[in-house]
């Protein structure tokens, strides 16, 4: 397995323990500078498409309040407009990422 791999999951479970939802930008923030970004948006792609399973997960994470709703197509249609929006951010970054690195040469 990949160490850059490993460090994203670790630093995702502790996003996600601490309650937040792991982003590119949390991540590379955790990350550290000194990451390269490219290997940084690889291996966080990686671990999106695909999160390791951790038995009992679930029952560790803090609970987090959540709006009730009895219309199942607004919350399907609410969870399909956020994974637009962070699928756009991840590109916004790495497309950021990109500039920044052309500028710096």
């Amino acid at each position: 397995m990949n160490t850059l791999y490993q460090r994203i999951c670790q630093i995702a479970s502790q996003l996600q323990q601490e309650g937040k939802t792991p982003s590119l930008a949390l991540v590379r923030a955790r990350a550290g500078s000194g990451t390269d970004p490219v290997k940084l948006f690889s291996a966080y792609q990686q671990w999106r498409n695909s999160p390791p399973t951790v038995a009992g997960a679930v029952e560790d994470r803090p609970e987090v309040p959540v709006a009730v709703s009895n219309d199942a197509s607004e919350i399907e249609q609410l969870r399909a407009d956020v994974a637009r929006l962070e699928t756009k951010l991840d590109q916004i970054l790495a497309l950021l990422q990109t500039r920044t690195e052309h500028v710096g040469r």
